[in-house]
């Protein structure tokens, strides 16, 4: 299922052009998907035993954002792996009643114990989640 919020520029997310800059994408994306793990999987995970680190991030720009866009970001889960998933996302900016692509990209999360210091299979719970969100038909 595809999940949507918001997002803010700020003044300081552009560069010398007004465009938003090429490395504020990545913030973007990881707004987001925080956004996405506290609303589906919840607040309150151990984050010592059960985290994950990212591993990859691809992004495809398409056109650029501007300080007074109103901006969205639209993800989901595309791909569970036994330790690993992915996230694909797209940015919006609404042009009068039409939403505009901006940008699209994906982010590789492999699981992790912070603890011992290796990657971990996907946590039962936040697998269960994963699927029920996975959309392989639109990655």
């Amino acid at each position: 299922m595809h999940k949507t919020f918001p997002l803010h520029i700020r003044f300081n997310d552009l560069d010398a052009f007004g465009h938003v800059n090429n490395a504020v994408y990545i913030t973007y994306f990881e707004e987001g998907r925080s956004r996405w793990f506290q609303d589906q999987i919840g607040k309150n995970w151990d984050w010592a035993t059960s985290g994950y680190l990212l591993a990859t991030n691809e992004v495809e720009y398409k056109l650029p954002l501007l300080f007074t866009d109103e901006a969205f970001i639209e993800l989901w889960i595309s791909q569970i792996g036994t330790k690993s998933f992915e996230v694909s996302y797209r940015i919006y900016k609404k042009v009068k009643d039409e939403n505009i692509l901006c940008t699209t990209g994906k982010s590789k999360g492999v699981c992790f114990n912070n603890r011992t210091q290796k990657s971990i299979e996907i946590p039962e719970e936040w697998r269960r989640v994963f699927e029920a969100d996975l959309d392989k038909a639109t990655a």
